[in-house]
């Protein structure tokens, strides 16, 4: 029995549940009128609106925003325009870091294993690993953008050549242009993922070379720890 009564009390307050939805399609004028002005008396008990010129503030509000449906519309598109760029931006920016981690991840990797045999490769006589190109090359893959001073013509005549030395990550870069060398410089690899992490694309090297970051790291990665 107390089951009973129990279920007929759920059943009765789902069916005023629903007796209290309104459906405004469902309905007469008056009924319709009756149920705004219940609502509006609701809203003036809350103060939120007064009867005031028949409620006449509320009622240019809604005006107001019934004639700016189609500006809000517009912001609407716009900011979704925004924040799907703001989210390619992102995916984007977490590719890159995503890609930066992994070179770094490499080099440590390749430096652990250069620790090992660290004693060896710091004995005199012992052969100094080197990658020997033209401009030329080095244009064609992208890791040279350019030599001030220099047209394209002549990369050919432009040797650079990359030797490793016995500090682990440091790079001794040559060349020669034509029969005139040109000074050595060292470059350190961790300055070169430095670079990358900030987004710097290309590098200026003795204010005269100037070379792609990401490839020439690619470059030394391959040449001088076998990872591409």
């Amino acid at each position: 029995a107390v089951v009973s009564t129990q279920s007929t009390g759920e059943e009765e307050g789902e069916k005023n549940a629903k007796a209290s939805v309104f459906d405004p399609n469902d309905t007469t004028i008056d009924k319709l009128k009756q149920h705004i002005i219940k609502n509006m008396q609701i809203l003036e008990a809350h103060k939120l609106v007064t009867e005031t010129e028949d409620y006449q503030e509320i009622l240019t509000s809604i005006a107001k925003d019934i004639c700016n449906q189609r500006k809000y519309r517009q912001r609407r598109k716009q900011d979704l325009k925004k924040m799907a760029a703001t989210m390619e931006q992102m995916n984007k920016k977490k590719k890159y870091y995503g890609e930066a981690v992994t070179y770094y991840q490499e080099y440590v990797k390749a430096c652990v294993n250069n620790l090992g045999k660290g004693k060896k490769s710091t004995k005199k006589g012992d052969k100094k690993k080197t990658a020997k190109y033209t401009a030329q090359k080095l244009n064609e893959k992208g890791v040279l953008v350019g030599i001030e001073d220099v047209p394209e013509s002549s990369y050919r005549a432009v040797t650079i050549e990359f030797s490793s030395t016995d500090e682990v990550g440091v790079f001794e870069v040559s060349g020669k242009l034509g029969g005139l060398n040109i000074e050595k410089i060292n470059l350190v690899f961790e300055d070169l993922l430095q670079l990358q992490y900030e987004g710097v694309s290309t590098l200026k090297i003795e204010e005269k070379v100037i070379v792609n970051v990401n490839l020439l790291i690619f470059l030394l990665n391959k040449k001088f720890y076998g990872v591409e």
